[in-house]
């Protein structure tokens, strides 16, 4: 047996079981032994049953080690059974309870000790026991279910815990016959060896223990992602950038920008763009990320980069995520350039009509017909990349059909914060570039949290501002109401406020919508001919309304910090003072206000982004899918210093030939 084997190979894992298996992405014992727990319940105190207490809380859980001195089952009513008996310990007795458990006739045999864990209840004037599970106790054989701290795992319908429990430790038994190779061995001192730490990470004897193997673990985890990081970068070795003409000048770009704008660039705008401009001039090819907060004003960068490829013979793609956005940014590009007689050309689902341009800007539909229009390619600018579900540069270069070896220069703008944790291990071979400052006079968006008994106080605040010509962005989780989500809708709220404001012309717009639809909406918002637009999280990336100075948010529980951020940033786009008001369901959790308290006292992106890492962890905040976040096993990135002793680490091996680690290959 070796890391390779198929699963069937572990004992009691049959073929109709491997392929169950297979749904949770287990093939191979190597997918097996990394599959981990996702928490851990301790059952390791024993409780004598004359120590019971009647729990009040559905948590009040007690393990009981007794023997069972009498079993019985009988039929009641309905055709169903019930189950008692007695268990004993050197301390008393107690009955122990269950409902229609048919098959404990056979499971469980008198005078045999078990391990019981569950609650104590009172019916009349009797004290029961209901365990919640159980398990015999063998003299000389480790119980790995009960009387331990009990490894939990995310499971699929056909795998019941005991028995995924059961083929973890029937492979562990022969983990001493497995080659593991242990390749960061004399370049890093770490607590235990693999081989026990994987012993540790599924069934641990205590905290102090497991901590020291999860920490071994992270390394080799860490130190693989980098290898890979690595291995990419050799592949990117030779890439040739477009050829600039000898008489470009940057300074002119300047030039010309601050021509055709109306308002003073930021220091950070000025920056980054000079540093963007220096590099197109030397022929480096450029891959990075321009990261700044929602209202830090990417959009002249992108501006400048592609005034600079056009000047230079070049073409310019520039992709969004939807329509809307696609949309808003040719507005913006087409106003300002057509005073230069650079040509612009919106490219979407909607308008199948399009001319080859110097700056091509839409959303996918440009790669879907790059034949008709991308000719002599020399920059990609992509905005918010984690919304199109791809996560490498190259998946989006590879329907543009470049010759071998060529690349055109790639930007990817994101508002969403990036803490440098998740940049240091994800865009490693990305340069990271940030705009911190905002324009001049924008003043901090004053966010509150409305209990439900202040909703119509918040009703009557609004339309006084409504009142002066403000408008408002009203943002609920779901389009239709959901019998599984207590969650207010947008269809449903737009009709209450109908009647609540009815002086006012109420829009409402979503996902589901068709593109024109949803164009002629925001057209109308634009215009303020729709004072209130009620919507879902459609509306979270770039758009762009300076008069809209007010957004609620309807159930904000349901959002992650990060996207609520996004919302949030819709408002804020003029001198004026903007507000950004919360409602929470009813039964709101004590972690999810908290979440929300922070939120209203923190304006901050990179902040918010830390606060939600160490909360939810990346995959939830980026999605693991859609943004490039590695899908990390075990390893948690909210430590720098483990980040980057990794990449130390991963460095030093690489020149010694090491390209991936055994355990995670």
């Amino acid at each position: 047996m070796n890391l390779n084997s198929s699963t069937t190979e572990v004992k009691g894992v049959s073929a109709k079981n491997s392929q169950l298996l297979e749904k949770l992405n287990i093939y191979t014992i190597r997918d097996l032994l990394t599959y981990f727990p996702v928490r851990y319940l301790d059952t390791s105190n024993v409780t004598l049953i004359r120590d019971l207490v009647l729990g009040e809380q559905e948590d009040d859980l007690y393990l009981l080690k007794a023997n069972l001195t009498e079993f019985r089952s009988t039929y009641i009513k309905g055709g169903k059974t019930l189950q008692r008996g007695i268990i004993e310990d050197h301390s008393g007795n107690i009955q122990v309870s269950w409902f229609n458990q048919n098959f404990l006739k056979n499971a469980l045999k008198v005078d045999n000790e078990y391990y019981f864990y569950g609650k104590v209840n009172k019916k009349g004037n009797r004290i029961s026991f209901y365990p919640r599970t159980f398990e015999k106790v063998t003299e000389n054989i480790k119980n790995i279910h009960l009387g331990r701290i009990v490894p939990e795992y995310k499971l699929t319908n056909g795998i019941s815990k005991k028995v995924f429990r059961r083929w973890i430790n029937n492979a562990l038994a022969d983990i001493n016959n497995i080659d593991i190779n242990e390749e960061l061995v004399g370049y890093v001192e770490l607590p235990l060896d693999v081989k026990k730490s994987l012993s540790i990470i599924h069934f641990p004897e205590d905290f102090e223990i497991l901590d020291s193997a999860l920490r071994t673990l992270s390394v080799y985890e860490l130190v693989h992602v980098y290898l890979k990081l690595l291995k990419k970068n050799e592949m990117n070795v030779g890439l040739k950038s477009p050829t600039i003409l000898p008489t470009f000048n940057p300074d002119s770009i300047f030039t010309l920008i601050k021509s055709i704008i109306n308002f003073e660039l930021t220091l950070d705008q000025e920056k980054i763009i000079e540093s963007i401009l220096k590099d197109i001039k030397k022929e480096d090819l450029i891959n990075e990320i321009v990261q700044g907060d929602v209202g830090t004003g990417k959009t002249v960068i992108a501006l400048a980069a592609s005034l600079a490829m056009a000047v230079n013979g070049y073409q310019t793609a520039l992709l969004a995520p939807t329509t809307i956005l696609a949309r808003q940014h040719f507005n913006t590009f087409n106003s300002l350039l057509s005073k230069l007689k650079i040509t612009v050309e919106l490219v979407s689902s909607e308008n199948k009509k399009n001319q080859p341009a110097q700056i091509l800007i839409g959303t996918s539909a440009i790669m879907a017909r790059k034949n008709n229009l991308i000719n002599n390619l020399g920059l990609v600018i992509v905005d918010e990349q984690h919304k199109f579900g791809v996560n490498q540069r190259e998946d989006l270069l590879k329907p543009l059909a470049l010759p071998e070896k060529s690349m055109p220069h790639f930007i990817n703008m994101t508002a969403t914060p990036i803490p440098r944790t998740i940049s240091q291990i994800i865009f490693g071979d990305i340069e990271l570039q940030t705009i911190k400052t905002k324009p001049k006079g924008r003043l901090p968006i004053k966010t509150l949290l409305v209990p439900e008994p202040k909703r119509e106080d918040s009703y009557e605040w609004i339309k006084q501002a409504l009142n002066k010509g403000e408008q408002v962005y009203w943002i609920c989780p779901l389009i239709v109401e959901s019998e599984n989500l207590q969650a207010k809708s947008a269809i449903s709220t737009q009709k209450e406020l109908q009647e609540y404001f009815a002086d006012y012309n109420i829009g409402l717009i979503h996902g589901k919508l068709k593109e024109a639809e949803k164009s002629q909406i925001m057209s109308d918002f634009s215009e303020n001919k729709i004072n209130l637009l009620v919507s879902t999280s459609v509306i979270e990336v770039g758009i762009d309304v300076a008069n809209a100075n007010i957004i609620v948010i309807e159930s904000a529980e349901r959002f992650g910090l990060a996207q609520l951020h996004q919302i949030r940033g819709r408002v804020g786009r003029s001198e004026k003072q903007s507000w950004c008001l919360l409602f929470c369901g009813k039964n709101i959790s004590d972690s999810s206000l908290e979440r929300l308290k922070f939120l209203s006292k923190n304006s901050d992106g990179m902040e918010i982004a830390e606060f939600d890492l160490l909360n939810r962890g990346p995959g939830e905040i980026y999605g693991t899918q859609q943004s490039g976040v590695p899908d990390l096993k075990i390893a948690k990135l909210d430590n720098l210093n483990t980040v980057q002793n990794a990449k130390i680490i991963a460095e030093k091996i690489w020149k010694k030939g090491v390209r991936s680690l055994d355990l995670f290959n």
